[in-house]
């Protein structure tokens, strides 16, 4: 066995970050020991977008690669990576990033978990990692195999801060199936074989396995044409990673040939599907706790599983829920219920390539794509039954026996003619005259022969419905309703890229555009929540009797009517069917992305280099746009954004009078022990948004023998608009930095110092819009190759 550097990064880490950085195709293989026409020519047609390949492997730390021969004609090479880290938040927690139930101030408490599990100055992960990869080459045959391991100690002792009422699951702690997925994990990544082929005088290679395809030119922007693999989130944060330890590999078979001179086609299909791995619930950079890895559940006031709101499903007496004096919580509007994971099992994507180097137009290479794919971001559906008894209907008999206060507080509303004609009714009816006192009228109104008189009253004056009583009704089918997490097909892409070098001034120019049609955009959590309790039957409002009912407009003595409540742009459940509605927290949507980045060498004799007193200076810059063409009625989704604006009740009328007008919900008072009122929505996301990202490091080398010293600065800046969710993207105002500094020795070792800090995105009734902006942290890295 030899050791040699001679391929520094490997064939697949040179192939990603040059296809990241400017939309070429994979290196040949480290192993391999000589280059055919096709690796050749492959080679020549990224030659514009050389610089920013060069970049983005000189921020990682090298490799040795450990070559070998087994025989004379197959040869190879491993590389093992080790590395082992700290971080530790050294920012307080931002009153407005944790819910309002938990002693913070947002309205909703399914983001918080990750903030409120860690204090200042806690170590909020601790992992070392281990991977190795393995190429093999016969003749024009050759393999490649890559698998990783870690371990977090933090995740594994499941010690964490103990924050928030007691009430609380699972305070100060993963759950139990985030902390599997969080402490410790093994798997393979990549395992493909290919076959470098040719016909004629064109050349190919085809390859068949788990593999990364990464498409386009944008570096930072995320969620334009590269959507092929799916991306590790934990992953991009883990002390020692590197940008394709984050890429998921699936299973596909790619293949791509040389057409003519200076044009190739790449195409791909792919039968296995994997989704965007989100961080464990509860971590420290979880910002969802209904959608992170090991959720159990979907949580609205309250987290998941809160002693203090009906968790639908657990045995709970859904009756008991009918006694004002039973509720100790803060309402029934929190209910949790249970999710479900609907992930595929196999997928039909696929997508077409075209590039075309044009050296008259100084070398630059033109692209176009097509793909139709599967979302790697799930969404969420909920199917609730509506076969509850009263489910939908607001029985005049059942309110008369169960709160003759509530048919009394009514009938104080009614005019001298209504209770005349209401009395004259009655005698007709019943065997006894009836009196003339509102007393009177109710205790005749709970005669059974009534029945159909007292029914008849009720009306929400349009031939809708009002809502459910009891509403233990819409507990009954909330219990049956399942929550799916599943992840929307039949999305088409487009796109169009180039890279370039602009030769008078020495910038790199890597551009694409792409547009997609039928992606999911997702509507706000109100609006999902609401619309799927409509579903059930109505919004199961708190039968206290306290301001919470009078704020509603309903009597005191109200004994828990259920009421629909009407969500702007939301789906319209219908009632009156035997089957059960299905909700849709998205919506699908077209939407464009366009990024540009620009990247700058400067060499030790520029004025830049020599202020610093460095021997280079490389700086990368991408501005990305984003437009979704949102429907103006429709409440979206972005971070912080739990407002009310347009949700309110049908009127109630009783015969003929409107007992209780049509009530907008932000114009309620708060109530309740912890202040909960109903806001505007404001700041929602917009059509368009934008913002800009960047790196630029300098280094120092030999500043010690073998030991080179590499600051570095990364920053983004959310310049307009606000991206709706679940895309990445900007909001205006959100600006963040990273700052590091990395010692590397004999290119195998290094120690990697950074601090991370967000600021910006203010806040607003319902929370921050920015969920970095209590996050800062510090973490400490060291690496080892071989």
């Amino acid at each position: 066995m030899n050791r040699s550097v001679a391929c520094r990064r490997g064939a697949e880490v040179m192939g990603t970050a040059i296809r990241g950085a400017a939309g070429g195709q994979n290196a040949p293989s480290c192993a391999s020991k000589k280059m055919t026409p096709h690796t050749e020519s492959k080679r020549r047609r990224v030659t514009p977008a050389t610089m920013t390949a060069l970049v983005v492997l000189s921020l990682a730390v090298p490799a040795f690669a450990v070559e070998f021969d087994l025989t004379d004609e197959i040869s190879g090479s491993i590389i093992t990576s080790l590395s082992t880290g700290l971080q530790m938040r050294v920012a307080d927690r931002d009153r407005r990033n944790y819910g309002l139930y938990n002693g913070g101030l947002s309205h909703s408490a399914s983001t918080d978990d990750g903030n409120l599990n860690f204090d200042k100055y806690d170590v909020f992960s601790q992992i070392s990692t281990i991977s190795s990869e393995v190429s093999l080459k016969w003749r024009d045959f050759f393999l490649y195999a890559r698998g990783t391991a870690f371990y977090d100690s933090i995740a594994d002792m499941n010690n964490l801060s103990e924050n928030g009422p007691e009430e609380r699951p699972y305070r100060g702690q993963y759950n139990p199936k985030a902390q599997e997925n969080a402490r410790y994990d093994a798997e393979m990544l990549d395992y493909l074989v290919g076959y470098n082929y040719q016909l004629g005088d064109r050349y190919g290679v085809v390859k068949i396995g788990n593999q990364v395809l990464n498409w386009g030119e944008a570096l930072f922007t995320i969620g334009g044409i590269s959507v092929i693999n799916p991306i590790n989130v934990s992953k991009i944060r883990v002390p020692g990673a590197e940008l394709r330890d984050a890429l998921i590999p699936v299973p596909m078979i790619s293949n791509s040939i040389d057409l003519f001179q200076g044009v190739s086609l790449e195409a791909f299909y792919q039968w296995g599907f994997e989704p965007f791995k989100l961080e464990a619930c509860g971590s420290y950079f979880s910002f969802t706790d209904a959608l992170c890895d090991g959720a159990e559940g979907i949580s609205v006031l309250t987290d998941y599983g809160d002693a203090r709101s009906y968790n639908a499903g657990t045995g709970q007496s859904t009756a008991s829920f009918d006694v004002p004096a039973s509720v100790g919580g803060p309402d029934l509007y929190s209910v949790n219920m249970r999710l479900q994971d609907d992930q595929p099992d196999s997928v039909n994507d696929w997508g077409v390539a075209l590039r075309a180097l044009v050296p008259e137009l100084n070398n630059t290479e033109f692209q176009l794509y097509y793909m139709r794919y599967t979302s790697r971001l799930p969404s969420l559906r909920a199917v609730v039954p509506h076969d509850a008894p009263g489910t939908g209907h607001v029985s005049g008999t059942e309110l008369v026996t169960n709160a003759p206060a509530l048919l009394g507080g009514v009938l104080n509303g009614l005019g001298v003619d209504q209770l005349d004609g209401l009395v004259t009714t009655l005698n007709s009816l019943l065997n006894s005259p009836v009196g003339s006192s509102v007393a009177d009228l109710v205790a005749a109104l709970a005669d059974p022969l009534a029945q159909p008189l007292v029914d008849a009253l009720i009306d929400n004056g349009s031939g809708g419905v009002y809502g459910t009583y009891p509403r233990s009704a819409v507990l009954e089918n909330l219990n049956n309703t399942v929550l799916h997490k599943y992840y929307p097909g039949g999305i088409d892409m487009v796109g169009f890229a180039f890279n370039t070098l602009e030769e008078w001034t020495g910038v790199a120019i890597n551009f694409e555009l792409s547009y997609k049609h039928n992606v999911p955009v997702f509507t706000s959590e109100t609006n999902f929540v609401v619309t799927t309790y409509n579903a059930a039957g109505g919004v199961p409002i708190d039968p206290v009797t306290n301001a919470p009912i009078t704020a509603l407009g309903l009597p005191a003595e109200n004994p828990g009517i259920a009421p629909i409540v009407n969500v702007p742009g939301s789906q319209t459940p219908d009632l009156t069917t035997s089957g059960p509605n299905t909700i849709y927290l998205d919506k699908r949507q077209d939407m464009w992305l366009a990024s540009m980045r620009f990247t700058k060498l400067f060499a030790s004799t520029d004025t830049l280099t020599s202020l610093l007193g460095a021997s280079s200076v490389t700086a990368l810059v991408e501005f990305g746009a984003l437009y979704f063409d949102l429907q103006k009625d429709v409440k979206y989704a972005s971070y912080g954004q739990f407002g009310y604006s347009g949700f309110g009740t049908s009127p109630l009328n009783v015969g003929g009078l409107t007992v209780v007008p049509t009530l907008m919900a932000t114009d309620l008072p708060p109530y309740g022990d912890y202040g909960f009122y109903f806001p505007e929505t404001g700041k929602a996301p917009t059509r368009w948004s934008g913002g800009v990202q960047g790196l630029i490091f300098w280094d120092y080398p030999d500043i010690l023998t073998g030991v080179t010293l590499t600051p570095a600065i990364g920053f983004s800046s959310g310049l307009f608009g606000i991206t709706p969710s679940p895309h990445p993207g900007f909001t205006k105002g959100v600006n963040s930095v990273n700052l590091q500094l990395k010692a590397e020795y004999l290119s195998n070792t290094s120690v990697i110092l950074n601090y991370y800090k967000s600021w910006g995105g203010g806040g607003g009734a319902a929370g921050s819009r920015n969920p970095y902006i209590d996050r800062d942290f510090v973490g400490l890295t060291f690496n080892y190759q071989f």
